[in-house]
C-alpha cells in the first residue's frame, strides 16, 4: 500500500509540473488518469507481479523512446552513468569490458585504476562480481554491478587460462583525461587528441597549447575522431582559442524556433592564425560539430577526415523525483554561418507522427564558401582511413584478437609504443592460434557468389558448376590470405597489441608518426597552397 500511495503522490506531482507547462490542462490530467488506472489494473490483475518501479520505468522508456536516442531517463542505480557525462568521473573499477558470445572480457584496463593494480588482466574472463554469477548478463548488467560508491569493496572473480581467480579490492574515482595526449611532430606540427568535451575538457586543451606554443609550432592538429560531444561552453571556449572573432561561435533555438542562447567568443585566443587542422570521422558528434562547424564558417582553419555524424541537438541535465535524473532535449544548435546540421529529423506534428525532413539548405563561409545543413559537417578534403582486410574484421568479430592479445601481452615487457613490431616468434604464435580455434570466414565474394548460384539456374549461359568452380578458387585464395595480406595483418595486430597494452595514450602516441590521416594532415598544414585553395583564398 505504501509502495501504490508513493507511487500516486509521483503522478500527482507530475501532473501538476505538466499542467503548468502544456496549453491543455485538463488533457494532461486525463491522460495521467487514464496511465493511473492502466497501471492499477496491471498491479491488481495481469498474470504475474508486476512492481510499480518495473511498471513506470518501462512507461518511461516507451515515452522518451518516442522522441529522440538522446532524451534518457536515469534511476537512481544509473546516477554514476551521469557523472561520466559531465565530468568524465565516476565510481568504479576502472575497465572497458567486451562480450563475446555468451563470455564478458576485460578488453580494456585504465593504467591507473584499481582493477589493474589489484592484478585483473586483459582477456580475462569475469565469472562473478561479488555474489552474482553474471551467466547471460549483458554488457551493461556487469557495467552496472562493477561501477559504484568510491572506497566500496568488490570482489571479482575472472578465468584465465582455464582456472579462476579471485581478486578483492575497493573502487575508486575513475577519471578519464579530456585530452589523454598531445605532442610535437618532429616536421614541426603540434597535436592535441580531445576525447571529450566534459568539464575540464577546455582547461586541458589550453593546457595542451601552452606547452606546444612554447614550442613554436608550424601547425595544430585538434583530433575530434571518435568524440562523441558534451558540454557545449566548453565547445565554444576551444573555438576561441584559435579564434578572436567578435561574431557568433554557436547559438540555439528552443521550441518553436525562438532564439535561447547566442555563445561568442569566451575564452583568451592562444592561436589567432596559426594553420589549423580539424580531423573528424562519422563518430564526432555534438560539441564535436559545433568546434568544426565554426571552424569552418569562420574560415580559420580546414576540416579534414570524413563526414560528421550529424547532431544539432542540445541536451540538459533535469533533477527528477527520488535522486533520478534526465538528460533532455532542450534546443538545437546553429553554427556561424545559421546552419543546423542535424541529420535526422525528430519533429513530430500535432497527430504524433514525425514530419518529413526538410530539403537541404546551402549556406556560405565567412568568404563565401558554400556549406550545406542537415548533413554533419563535410570535411574541407576528405582522408581515407586505414584499410584492413575482411579477414581482420572477421577475426575481430568472433573476439579472436582479443584473446591473442591477452596470450602475448606478457612478452610486450620492455617495448616501447611507438617502436614496437610483432616479431616473427608472435607471427608464428599468431598463426598457431588460428588454427587451434579453427577459424575460418566467409568473404563478401563468397556471399555474393552463393547468392547467384541460388539464381544460376534462371540464368542463360551459366550454371551452378560455373558458380562451384568460382568458389573454389575463391576458396583456394582465401587459404594464402595469412601470406598474401601479412603486411596489412601485421599492421593491425601490431596497433592492436599497442592499444591493449599501453591503452589510449600509447595508440595516440604511436599515432602521432604512424597514423595516415595525421601525416595527411600534417602535409597539408605546411603545404600554404594547398590551406588557400581548401579555405578559398584568392
Amino acid at each position: 500500500m505504501k509502495n501504490k500511495m508513493s507511487l500516486w503522490a509521483v503522478i500527482v506531482s507530475a501532473g501538476v509540473l505538466m499542467s503548468a507547462a502544456a496549453g491543455d490542462p485538463f488533457e494532461t490530467s486525463k491522460q495521467l488518469e487514464v496511465f493511473t488506472a492502466v497501471l492499477q489494473q496491471v498491479q491488481v490483475n495481469y498474470v504475474d507481479e508486476i512492481g510499480a518501479e518495473q511498471a513506470v520505468g518501462s512507461a518511461i522508456k516507451g515515452m522518451l523512446k518516442e522522441l529522440d536516442p538522446y532524451t534518457v531517463y536515469y534511476p537512481e542505480d544509473k546516477i554514476e552513468d551521469v557523472r561520466l557525462l559531465q565530468t568524465g568521473e565516476y565510481g568504479g573499477v576502472g575497465c572497458v569490458i567486451q562480450k563475446i558470445e555468451k563470455d564478458i572480457y576485460i578488453s580494456d584496463l585504465n593504467n591507473s585504476g584499481p582493477a589493474k593494480a589489484a592484478g585483473i588482466q586483459v582477456g580475462d574472463i569475469i565469472k562473478k562480481v561479488d555474489d552474482t554469477s553474471i551467466d547471460d548478463f549483458s554488457i551493461s548488467d556487469v557495467s552496472s554491478l562493477l561501477k559504484g560508491t568510491p572506497d566500496s569493496e568488490v570482489k571479482v572473480v575472472v578465468e584465465r587460462s582455464g582456472k579462476e581467480e579471485v581478486f578483492t579490492f575497493n573502487r575508486q574515482n575513475i577519471t578519464s583525461k579530456a585530452v589523454p595526449f598531445y605532442g610535437m611532430r618532429e616536421d614541426g606540427i603540434g597535436y592535441v587528441y580531445l576525447d571529450g568535451f566534459t568539464a575540464k575538457a577546455s582547461s586541458e586543451v589550453r593546457n595542451a597549447l601552452v606547452s606546444l606554443k612554447k614550442q613554436d609550432p608550424k601547425g595544430i592538429i585538434l583530433d575530434l575522431r571518435g568524440n562523441g560531444g558534451g558540454l557545449l561552453m566548453e565547445a565554444v571556449k576551444i573555438v576561441s582559442y584559435f579564434s578572436d572573432t567578435k561574431d557568433t561561435i554557436v547559438s540555439t533555438r528552443g521550441r518553436g524556433g525562438e532564439i535561447q542562447d547566442v555563445y561568442r567568443k569566451a575564452a583568451k585566443t592562444l592561436f589567432p592564425d596559426l594553420p589549423l587542422a580539424v580531423l573528424v570521422d562519422d563518430r564526432s558528434a555534438s560539441a564535436s560539430e559545433i568546434v568544426a562547424g565554426a571552424i569552418q564558417d569562420l574560415d580559420r582553419g580546414v576540416i579534414l577526415g570524413e563526414k560528421s555524424f550529424g547532431k544539432g541537438l542540445v541536451q540538459q541535465i533535469k533533477p527528477l523525483p527520488f535522486g533520478a535524473q534526465m538528460k533532455v532535449t532542450v534546443a538545437k544548435y546553429y553554427t556561424p554561418s545559421g546552419r543546423c546540421i542535424q541529420k535526422v529529423n525528430y519533429d513530430r506534428d500535432e497527430n504524433g507522427k514525425r514530419t518529413k525532413k526538410a530539403a537541404q539548405k546551402e549556406f556560405a563561409t565567412a568568404s563565401g564558401r558554400p556549406v550545406v545543413d542537415g548533413d554533419g559537417i563535410h570535411p574541407d578534403s576528405t582522408l581515407a582511413d586505414a584499410y584492413y582486410p575482411e579477414f581482420v574484421s572477421a577475426m575481430s568479430a568472433k573476439g579472436l584478437d582479443l584473446r591473442y592479445a591477452a596470450s602475448v601481452m606478457g612478452s610486450m615487457e620492455g617495448a616501447s609504443p611507438d617502436a614496437f613490431a610483432l616479431s616473427e616468434v608472435q607471427w608464428t604464435a599468431f598463426k598457431e592460434f588460428l588454427t587451434d580455434e579453427a577459424f575460418t570466414f566467409e568473404s563478401l565474394g563468397e556471399r555474393k557468389l552463393k547468392q547467384l548460384e541460388k539464381a544460376a539456374s534462371e540464368l542463360d549461359y551459366l550454371s551452378e558448376e560455373d558458380i562451384q568452380d568460382l568458389l573454389a578458387n575463391v576458396e583456394q585464395r582465401k587459404g594464402k590470405v595469412l601470406e598474401s595480406q601479412r603486411a596489412e595483418i601485421t599492421e593491425y595486430l601490431e596497433d592492436y597489441l599497442v592499444q591493449k597494452h599501453f591503452g589510449l595514450e600509447g595508440t595516440l602516441e604511436r599515432g602521432l608518426t604512424r597514423d595516415e590521416q595525421i601525416n595527411a594532415a600534417a602535409s597539408i598544414l605546411l603545404e600554404q597552397g594547398t590551406m588557400d585553395a581548401l579555405l578559398g583564398v584568392k
